[in-house]
């Protein structure tokens, strides 16, 4: 998207009554326009296709319900940005399970928004998103803490625990704040070779190669 150029914004819910509410709420914006609906994540696939060839149109931002019939959101969002990987992709649902959250993140959603947010709320997200930030509202973001914390119990009391040396805490710090590889190495003047190693070795201690699940799993541990 350019400046001064509308956000468009293709919209997934198995929920026709949400759809025509998104789209009548987004429409009336004038620094968004809805391209295109459907109701579940083959629809979606199809729609994007559909956009792409008779359009020469690639939407913006998704905004992605969960729990659909066919293809989910957690599949239909690991789906679309395996096609299309500039696509944002926010997921908007009515679940606020941390197995959602978890698997949703790690499948490269930019979000996780729940259903009960208003308007200017819904439409400032979509602008911080479009910026790369990842948005979570406050129930989800405590959700996350509460499965951090209980994840950072399990691993001081059983045979799951681990221990970063001082540098490797340093690391996973920034990478809990958001920072990629290179951003951490121009902060600590290391070399990018050199802070993926140190993240090789953070993730194989923690027991994943997921970054989202590492992240919780270091907010926890870091706590």
């Amino acid at each position: 998207m350019n400046d001064g150029q509308k956000i468009s914004v293709l919209l997934v819910d198995d929920q026709r009554l949400m759809l025509e509410g998104l789209e009548t709420l987004l429409s009336l914006r004038p620094d968004m326009e809805v391209v295109g609906t459907a109701e579940s994540g083959e629809e979606a696939l199809e729609a994007l296709q559909r956009l792409q060839s008779l359009q020469n149109v690639v939407p913006d931002v998704i905004l992605m319900d969960i729990r659909m019939p066919g293809m989910g959101g957690v599949k239909a969002t690991e789906a679309v940005l395996d096609r299309y990987p500039g696509i944002v992709v926010l997921i908007l649902t009515t679940f606020d399970d941390d197995v959602y959250i978890i698997e949703a993140l790690s499948n490269g959603a930019s979000g996780y928004l729940l259903k009960d947010i208003d308007g200017e709320k819904l439409a400032s997200a979509i602008h911080e998103a479009m910026t790369g930030n990842l948005l979570l509202t406050g129930k989800v973001a405590r959700k996350l803490a509460l499965t951090a914390r209980s994840q950072n119990a399990r691993f001081e009391k059983g045979s799951g625990a681990f221990e970063l040396t001082p540098r490797e805490r340093e690391l996973a710090r920034l990478l809990v704040e958001g920072l990629n590889s290179k951003e951490i190495a121009g902060k600590l003047h290391l070399t990018q070779g050199t802070v993926k190693n140190y993240l090789s070795d953070i993730y194989a201690k923690i027991g994943t190669n997921d970054r989202a699940k590492a992240v919780l799993l270091l907010k926890g541990y870091l706590l």
